[in-house]
């Protein structure tokens, strides 16, 4: 059972994301049926930890807001069994963030996340997709630029980051495995081989997809971040900021059907057949070098020393 605390924290957060509590918090002073009536509705649905509840009463919530994004983004959290309260009011409430020392501050509340807050299993899919989910609402917010927003939608897209970066690798270790299958039964120096089976590459290319889809989402959100910058020397550098910079720097290169290749590198000459090079742009995504944005190609091409990019 969850403490009182952790109550009062998820009361707070709301109170700190959305315009604010009275006294008494949920004390109901919109007309029933109202919009103001169904997202206070949903307000103490969740501090009952009725998560399923208060999406139901976001349901009727005829107008779009920023306070209806957040309180649905909270929901989702909750429903996925993410326990973040204490973690996002220390995030959310700051106005000013460490950027020199990281044993105090944001950045220690960045240094101390890490990919297990997420959990394993199916558990770990439900959460990321909450997660996932919660950020692309706030990046749709009507004004997505406003302080609480920014920030909200910035911390969940860090609580996703080191999760993400694991996949990520993982799935590129999976794409190599397969490249290098392909290489050894096709003449890679002829680009218009034809490729064997490619059900292992297109099982893998799916989970790079997956996952260059939630780093894509990442970067989105924290790319004018007060607390997530990339931009200054890694000595002031959280523990996620580093992962992203390390990330972006590697991999958003473009994509080349002509890839430089040494001479025992089996994997990346396989990324010169056509056949492989057409499923790695399936996608339809651009591939541009230096443009904030890393396509599955780029991602496959540029990583495929994963110590590089993870």
């Amino acid at each position: 059972m969850r403490t009182a605390l952790t109550r009062f924290l998820s009361c707070s957060v709301l109170c700190l994301a959305t315009a604010g509590c009275d006294v008494n918090v949920f004390e109901s002073v919109a007309s029933k049926n109202s919009d103001a009536y169904w997202l206070e509705e949903a307000r103490i649905q969740i501090d009952q930890e009725s998560f399923g509840d208060a999406l139901e009463a976001l349901n009727h919530v005829g107008s779009d807001s920023n306070e209806l994004r957040l309180i649905r983004s909270a929901a989702r959290l909750g429903q996925s069994g993410l326990s973040l309260w204490s973690v996002l009011l220390t995030a959310i409430d700051g106005t000013s963030y460490s950027k020199t020392d990281t044993t105090s501050g944001t950045d220690q509340v960045f240094n101390s996340i890490s990919s297990a807050v997420v959990g394993t299993g199916e558990t770990k899919t439900s959460r990321l997709e909450a997660l996932s989910s919660a950020v692309e609402d706030l990046l749709a917010a009507p004004d997505a630029s406003a302080a609480r927003v920014r920030n909200m939608s910035c911390f969940l897209a860090g609580v996703m980051a080191l999760p993400t970066v694991e996949d990520t690798n993982s799935a590129v270790q999976s794409t190599i495995s397969s490249l290098n299958s392909i290489a050894a039964t096709t003449n890679t120096s002829n680009p218009s081989a034809s490729c064997p089976d490619t059900t292992n590459l297109t099982s893998s290319l799916a989970l790079i997809s997956s996952a260059q889809a939630r780093f894509g989402l990442i970067l989105k959100a924290t790319e004018s971040c007060t607390f997530l910058d990339t931009s200054s020397g890694s000595s002031s550098l959280n523990a996620i900021e580093i992962a992203l910079k390390k990330f972006s720097a590697q991999a958003d290169k473009g994509c080349s059907s002509t890839p430089s290749c040494s001479a025992n590198d089996a994997a990346c000459k396989a990324l010169g057949l056509n056949c492989v090079y057409e499923a790695l742009n399936a996608d339809g995504a651009t591939s541009k070098a230096s443009d904030g944005t890393v396509s599955s190609c780029e991602l496959v091409q540029n990583c495929l020393d994963p110590t590089q990019c993870f």
